[in-house]
């Protein structure tokens, strides 16, 4: 992720969505979608919107954010696992099997679907995926809420790459089973 793009040549495969700016309010909106009705084709897309977001498209668009790829850089831990696992469960549904390095190189330890596991799923009655990473645990809600608010972060170059945002930070806190 440390090397400037190069131009090069696009073919005009594309029907819109033309910059990493463009892909950014498809994952708001894939983020709103997840935040309505909760289905796991919603989830899918935001998890591929979001990972060849951060992947490919901010590393490859010379007008991204100024300060994208060093807050990439900058990005802790347990939010740059999170980000990682994003490939696991892009890959997880788009292939039918995986190859076995993808799954030496897994970030996430256990996948749990459609569960009621924490209260906010009891009190409103709404069953979430639940993905763990070592000692964290996040559901679809969590998921959710972090990378919304992280790529926010990302394309704001108001806010300095050394200034992680304390509320992500504190939600990552949250997460983790002590």
């Amino acid at each position: 992720m440390g090397k400037e793009p190069k131009e090069f040549d696009r073919p005009d495969f594309n029907y819109g969505i033309n910059n990493c700016y463009d892909l950014f309010v498809k994952l708001n909106y894939d983020g709103e979608k997840v935040a309505e009705e909760w289905h796991q084709y919603d989830c899918f897309n935001f998890f591929i919107t979001a990972w060849h977001l951060w992947d490919d498209w901010i590393p490859k668009d010379i007008n991204r954010p100024k300060l994208s790829l060093e807050k990439i850089g900058r990005t802790p831990e347990n939010m740059r696992n999170l980000m990682l696992s994003l490939k696991n469960l892009t890959d997880g549904s788009k292939h039918m099997v995986l190859k076995k390095r993808k799954l030496k190189n897994k970030k996430i330890t256990n996948v749990q679907s459609r569960i009621i596991g924490d209260w906010r799923a009891y009190f409103f009655n709404e069953p979430q995926i639940y993905i763990s990473i070592g000692n964290a645990h996040y559901s679809m809600w969590d998921i959710r809420y972090l990378i919304t608010h992280y790529f926010s972060w990302l394309f704001d170059d108001s806010v300095p790459s050394r200034e992680f945002p304390e509320l992500i930070k504190e939600h990552l806190e949250r997460c983790i089973i002590k």
